[in-house]
């Protein structure tokens, strides 16, 4: 039995999104997935799962740009092609910005955004821990769009941040979310 029991094709975006079966554990592919290896090959793997079932599924030649898989309505992952390579993550990141308010540092804005001071700094170039008020630090982010069965605190736990930092990140006054909504979420590492 196949890890995928249907997909999605994009034909304008080249994108095609697979889903995980459902008669598959969850917990079994999450374990596989989590076992003690990187990020890169943990996106290997699962780019060499992905490119089975196109290449059993899909037209031949059919270019792929990236997959994206899903469990039920929620997305495990994205693995893009770069010439038949999977694309490291920063050559993929995002970034969001926070403005810098009185009494700021950078300690604080890593604690509130649960990051690692050597990103922020390799980021935004800093050399040293001072900060100027209104100046803007570019902070690597995960976009994520907001589901029904989404809560600020549902999606903080997914990321492995804070409620705090995704309010602080999106600029939020409170803690509702609206489906189709758009959020930013701080990257840890």
């Amino acid at each position: 039995m196949s890890l995928f029991y249907k997909h999605e094709w994009d034909e304008e975006n080249k994108q095609l999104t697979l889903f995980i079966n459902p008669s598959e554990a969850f917990y079994e592919f999450a374990v596989e997935f989590a076992e003690q290896k990187s990020g890169a090959e943990k996106k290997g793997s699962l780019l060499v799962l992905a490119r089975q079932y196109s290449k059993q599924f899909l037209p031949p030649q059919t270019k792929v740009n990236s997959y994206r898989v899903k469990f039920q309505n929620f997305l495990i992952a994205v693995v893009k092609e770069k010439q038949n390579h999977a694309v490291p993550e920063s050559e993929t990141l995002e970034y969001g910005f926070y403005k810098v308010m009185p009494d700021d540092t950078l300690k604080d804005i890593c604690q509130l955004l649960h990051t690692e001071e050597a990103l922020l700094r390799k980021e935004n170039n800093l050399s040293s821990d001072t900060l100027f008020v209104g100046m803007e630090l570019k902070v690597p982010v995960y976009r994520h769009t907001v589901v029904a069965s989404d809560s600020l605190q549902k999606v903080a736990e997914r990321f492995d941040t804070s409620s705090s930092a995704i309010r602080s990140m999106n600029k939020l006054q409170t803690d509702c979310l609206c489906p189709g909504m758009e959020l930013k979420i701080p990257r840890g590492e």
